[in-house]
């Protein structure tokens, strides 16, 4: 709590945020949604964890990994997002690695997945970056904001494929 205005910098960006389902109209919304996610932190069966990404003390995006799409909990989804004055300096990459470590060192999982649309390359690139792999490039995505459809790239990573990857 109190991280709204600078989550709202990025959250609040349409450009931004179109492709994903975070609050972008009102500073309320952020507000509400950083509450929501604090209170996250002490749920029972917590399923979503959101991370702010930060440098030198001020927040410069989120990232999260994600249970709530594995009913079983076997698996992680994970996402960042990036404010547009901080891109192209390796932050996502850092960010999403330190999301693989908290997952498989912390969550017990055996596989996580993250997902970006086609016209994202960036997005694309860091996954690619942190070792995983991509097993699907033919998937869409519908944005509920705009209702706009675009294809959809999946990637995976496996607990073995990262433990070999931090050896290496």
């Amino acid at each position: 709590m109190g991280d709204e205005k600078e989550v709202h910098e990025y959250a609040g960006d349409k450009e931004i945020t179109m492709m994903f389902w975070l609050p972008n109209d009102t500073f309320e919304e952020t507000a509400d949604f950083v509450k929501k996610n604090a209170a996250e932190w002490n749920a029972e069966e917590q399923t979503d964890f959101e991370f702010v990404i930060t440098l030198d003390g001020r927040i410069i995006g989120g990232c999260d990994c994600d249970l709530g799409h594995s009913e079983d909990r076997s698996y992680a989804t994970l996402g960042w997002i990036i404010n547009k004055a901080y891109r192209n300096r390796g932050y996502a990459s850092e960010a999403a690695s330190a999301l693989l470590d908290f997952a498989f060192e912390n969550l017990g999982i055996d596989k996580v997945y993250a997902q970006c649309d086609i016209n994202n390359p960036a997005s694309f690139q860091v996954m690619r970056k942190i070792g995983m792999t991509c097993i699907n490039d033919k998937g869409t995505r519908t944005y509920p904001r705009t209702g706009i459809t675009s294809g959809e790239y999946t990637c995976l990573i496996t607990r073995k494929e990262w433990a070999e990857g931090k050896k290496g």
